[in-house]
């Protein structure tokens, strides 16, 4: 904020992408509602922070107790009155306000800019997500235990699926094996992707984030993808699974993504860059298949689009100008953490398979928070 010549922040957080847009406002407060979209943190230089959120389930006591900024005012007449009012009466009227949104590419509604800058029109108006995110990229040990938790708790889905999936099921089983599994161990329900197809007759190369009324047959590709959440913090895995033995294509196609696993991990030393992976990453097409998406994603804690991203796809890059040294390049230190995803296509888009884990950055080189080893599961 020194830097920034601001004086005053308002964070927004609220319920979507699986519960991932509560984490700015997560990391400063702990507050995480039920089904609001749009509550916010007031985060002045000067002084203790408050919590301006809407009527309704985030005020009940249990969601309260959790909260570490003990004032809450609630909306009224509205938020945005609200929020206009905290503004004014603490003397920020006509300050520098930071903005900090859900991610660099997800802003504040429309109607609540609108609202801002016309009951507040002496007040400077700064967007500093990326600024924001920068701080988090490097991991303190306690982050880093927390994410270590989730990929535990995303190895247990992994375990339960390996020990208990079976021909006959349907999806929507499979997705109950994973929360069941997750839930038991103390994990907060994240991501759960998911999808069945036939090996013999693919159909489909994505994860479906809910589960359509098919019946895993005897001849199927399962792939998968977790991100559990542990107090905020999501660490992502996935691990191929085939009913009956794997076709020659989708075994060629684990061979290939497990050299590609290898060679990229191999890469995530202090010191080294986006640039080393999007080289060591090049065996994918090489190979004949296209990478589908970043292959390395940066793991700020559990943030609807997961940044830095890193892939061949220029579009995709980590190189947009606010997490890497301006040299067009994103170069590693110890405490960054990202999920490394080998997510394959054949070239008709037909054939897919998803493999990946979590690796932290360490001054020895990477550390994978994943226990459950890259392997093709056969069940």
């Amino acid at each position: 904020m020194d830097e920034q010549r601001l004086d005053c922040l308002l964070i927004i957080g609220g319920s979507a992408a699986y519960g991932r847009l509560w984490f700015n406002i997560r990391y400063v407060t702990n507050m995480i509602g039920k089904a609001e979209m749009a509550n916010y943190c007031f985060f002045p230089k000067d002084g203790d922070p408050c919590l301006i959120a809407r009527a309704g389930h985030s005020l009940s006591g249990g969601m309260l107790a959790r909260t570490v900024v003990r004032d809450v005012i609630v909306g009224s007449p509205n938020l945005l009155t609200a929020i206009v009012n905290t503004i004014t009466e603490r003397g920020y009227a006509n300050g520098r306000i930071g903005i900090v949104e859900y991610d660099p590419f997800t802003s504040i509604p429309k109607n609540h800019w609108d609202f801002l800058v016309s009951n507040l029109p002496k007040a400077e108006f700064v967007f500093v997500t990326k600024e924001f995110l920068a701080l988090r990229l490097i991991k303190s040990n306690e982050e880093i235990q927390a994410l270590e938790r989730s990929a535990e708790l995303g190895d247990a889905g992994i375990q339960a699926l390996a020990e208990r999936l079976r021909p006959g099921m349907t999806e929507g089983e499979a997705f109950g094996i994973v929360h069941e599994a997750v839930l038991r161990k103390g994990g907060e329900m994240g991501m759960v992707q998911l999808a069945s197809a036939s090996m013999l007759h693919p159909d489909i190369n994505d994860q479906r984030p809910r589960p359509v009324e098919r019946v895993i047959g005897p001849r199927d590709i399962i792939n998968n993808e977790l991100g559990i959440f542990y107090n905020g913090y999501e660490a992502q895995t996935g691990k191929p699974l085939v009913t009956g033995a794997p076709t020659a294509e989708f075994q060629e196609m684990f061979d290939v993504v497990l050299a590609g696993y290898n060679r990229v991990s191999a890469t995530l030393y202090p010191g080294k860059s986006s640039a080393d992976s999007i080289s060591a990453a090049q065996v994918i097409e090489e190979a004949g298949y296209d990478l589908y998406g970043s292959f390395l994603q940066g793991m700020l804690g559990s943030n609807p689009r997961h940044e830095p991203q890193i892939s061949p796809d220029p579009l995709r890059r980590a190189e947009d100008g606010f997490l890497h040294d301006g040299t067009g390049k994103l170069v590693y230190q110890a405490g960054m953490v990202f999920t490394l995803q080998m997510h394959i296509v054949d070239k008709q888009k037909i054939r897919g398979l998803f493999l990946a884990d979590t690796f932290a950055i360490q001054t020895t080189g990477p550390k994978c928070l994943n226990k459950f080893p890259p392997q093709l599961i056969q069940i």
